[in-house]
């Protein structure tokens, strides 16, 4: 069952719910949002090099799913850590807070993701060698999740939640 099901599951009256929940952090919040940010990035940064494939030495679309592989399962987390959230959130405060929560979080990960893509490109149009540059970064795992230290942990905890989730013990 995918991993996002089992949190939905539990935060609606299944027996990990029963067990004690998972703080809700602002480290946790900003390293969720740092690994959805990150994946649209990456996948705008593929999208938008896709018009170099002939020329470029990685194939984007191949960099892409190394790079989904790799990061599967950090960038799974993060997602199902928005959606518990949300739950708890809604459990708490109310369904209009959920969405406010929701919302705004998914407008900062758009807002980050398309500052960091405007940097990339320096804005103005995809170049060559920009591609290339991020194709190769991306192939080689430059570019993974965990490659940046200061969300690497605490990631790693979103991750450890979700196995705990998936195989019961919460």
């Amino acid at each position: 069952m995918r991993p996002v099901l089992v949190l939905l599951l539990a935060l609606a009256g299944g027996a990990a719910a029963e067990q004690p929940g998972f703080a809700l952090t602002p480290a946790r919040d900003k390293a969720a949002v740092y690994a959805v940010t990150h994946g649209m990035v990456v996948a705008n940064l593929v999208g938008n090099c896709r018009k170099f494939s002939d020329r470029l030495k990685v194939d984007p679309d191949a960099a892409l799913r190394a790079w989904r592989d790799r990061n599967l399962e950090r960038a799974s987390a993060a997602e199902s850590y928005l959606i518990y959230a949300q739950a708890a959130i809604e459990r708490e405060l109310g369904a209009a807070a959920a969405e406010k929560f929701n919302t705004n979080t998914r407008a900062l990960a758009r807002q980050k993701a398309n500052v960091a893509l405007n940097d990339i490109f320096e804005r103005t149009a995809p170049q060559f060698d920009v591609c290339e540059r991020w194709m190769n970064a991306i192939a080689k795992g430059e570019a993974d999740l965990g490659y940046e230290r200061k969300y690497r942990d605490t990631l790693d905890e979103l991750v450890a939640f979700e196995r705990d989730v998936r195989q019961g013990r919460r």
